[in-house]
């Protein structure tokens, strides 16, 4: 790996890391970082779920006041969060490289339309947040994002912060910590399924664990300066670029 490419990867990572500390989508930086550097689609995915793995474990001592009051919540959330995520290794494992090579466009316009509709997914789960706590189909939603997060993992943070609100975590805090764990499972178990299958290629994780730790550390007093709509604009803008960028490779 050249230097071109660690500095590459390194401010990659610093952009997920203040992006994902105010907001979600930092995938969107590392992903495409990693193509650029030769990695194909389907190791490109793998490395960056397991190199932001370190941010959301990070995070969660922050919160762990919250995850105490809820802690009657996790043993269920989680578990649908561990079933989930096992289908998601296994789809992928299935699938292979040529498919999901085929898939990776729509995948990234999903990802990148889960990011777009996430604030009003938040406000629909707050205002109907009584009649889905403990129903079947939020659980079946969480299933389902479960899935993804470890099949490819980009854009789903914000989703996953609205299912939690919707399961009755409550306030914005409990929610937040609930994602964090439910994140961290999920790339955990990516992380050692794809390590074990040799799809992660962790010499380049390297420089975006260093630089997304950096960013989450200490950029988010500079991205709090940003007025989120611009930055959530410019992350929808630059999610659609890639995805164009992958039809069209």
């Amino acid at each position: 790996m050249s230097i071109g490419e660690w500095l590459l990867l390194f401010a990659a990572g610093l952009l997920a890391g203040v992006n994902n500390s105010v907001s979600s989508g930092g995938s969107f930086f590392t992903y495409p970082a990693l193509l650029l550097t030769g990695l194909s689609p389907l190791s490109a995915a793998t490395t960056t779920l397991a190199a932001l793995t370190p941010g959301n474990l990070a995070a969660i001592p922050e919160f762990w006041p919250e995850v105490q009051a809820q802690k009657h919540r996790y043993p269920r959330e989680m578990s649908i969060v561990v079933a989930g995520g096992v289908l998601g290794v296994i789809l992928l494992f299935m699938t292979g490289a040529d498919v999901f090579e085929d898939l990776v466009p729509w995948l990234i316009l999903a990802a990148t339309g889960f990011f777009a509709i996430s604030p009003w997914v938040r406000k629909w789960a707050e205002t109907s947040a009584p009649s889905l706590t403990d129903g079947w189909v939020g659980m079946a939603l969480v299933f389902l994002f479960s899935i993804y997060l470890t099949y490819f993992g980009s854009g789903v943070g914000n989703i996953m912060l609205a299912m939690f609100t919707i399961r009755g975590f409550g306030d914005f805090l409990s929610a937040n910590a609930a994602k964090n764990v439910a994140m961290t499972i999920g790339t955990v178990m990516a992380a050692i399924a794809y390590t074990a299958a040799g799809y992660i290629a962790w010499l380049p994780a390297i420089p975006i664990v260093i630089g997304s730790a950096l960013g989450a550390r200490f950029g988010s007093r500079v991205a709090r300066n940003i007025p989120l709509p611009a930055l959530r604009i410019f992350i929808i803008c630059f999610g659609i670029f890639v995805a164009i960028w992958q039809f069209t490779r």
